[in-house]
């Protein structure tokens, strides 16, 4: 167990960190453009035919190669398309404009001013994700998430997306998730440090990432439970799930 002091150190560093990243000015440019046609619960297209990928969430995915829609996939994407599809959109972007295939990187608001992002959390039809180094309007976009989760809503009441024991998880199992585990072990590389949850289930973080973003030493967390989300992926018969920021983690002691 951690010393009550220690714990109020994390806590008081990580409230102070994103307070001054909210307070930063996080918008490098905007532009507007028509939205023609809603892809998926996070991708719209517009009228020149360039992809748009919202900035800071991730929807349940649509069904591909018979594979089934993820439960409310149907219903984001629906949801979507009725807020923006024919609508001329302002597109607010951040540090990183285009992500490795080619989709604009943005966030997306209406004419009246409200943002795409926030309204998909607060109905449940999305998560909040962190991406760097376009996570200037996290902590605005996990709240919003917050709202939904306090009221049960949407992907909070699907049981199907309830967070997995690390020790259940299989080759089969990648893609975005919520996982649960105890971490058992580190190891630090040069660019990496890995966290063990299980023998074959492993949180990375980057060095670069833990010096920017992260607060405490690795063995901080050895020992601990939590709930880490984000894009699960096999490499050599072992599943790894980075963890850029430390709003992508919920301990549960």
């Amino acid at each position: 167990m951690k010393s009550a002091a220690l714990k109020k150190a994390l806590y008081t560093g990580a409230f102070l960190f994103w307070s001054l990243l909210t307070a930063a000015t996080v918008l490098a440019a905007t532009e507007t453009a028509e939205v023609r046609h809603v892809l998926d619960g996070d991708t719209v297209i517009l009228r020149n035919n360039q992809h748009v990928r919202l900035i800071g969430i991730n929807a349940p995915e649509l069904g591909k190669d018979g594979a089934p829609d993820q439960p409310l996939a149907a219903l984001a994407r629906d949801r979507l398309a009725q807020l923006a599809r024919g609508q001329r959109v302002t597109l607010a972007f951040e540090r990183e404009r285009q992500d490795h295939y080619g989709r604009l990187l943005a966030h997306v608001y209406l004419p009246d001013g409200r943002d795409v992002e926030e309204i998909l959390l607060r109905e449940g039809l999305a998560w909040a994700v962190a991406v760097p180094p376009n996570v200037g309007k996290l902590a605005v976009l996990l709240a919003a998430e917050n709202e939904a989760r306090g009221a049960g809503r949407g992907v909070w009441d699907e049981s199907v997306y309830a967070p997995t024991p690390a020790e259940q998880l299989t080759a089969q199992d990648t893609g975005f998730r919520f996982i649960e585990g105890t971490i058992l072990r580190y190891q630090s590389h040069r660019k990496l440090i890995y966290f063990d949850l299980s023998p074959r289930v492993t949180l990375v973080v980057t060095r670069e990432d833990w010096k920017k973003y992260h607060r405490g030493k690795p063995t901080d967390w050895v020992g601990r439970r939590v709930v880490a989300r984000g894009w699960l992926t096999d490499s050599k018969g072992r599943l790894h799930l980075r963890v850029p920021l430390p709003a992508m983690l919920t301990w549960r002691d």
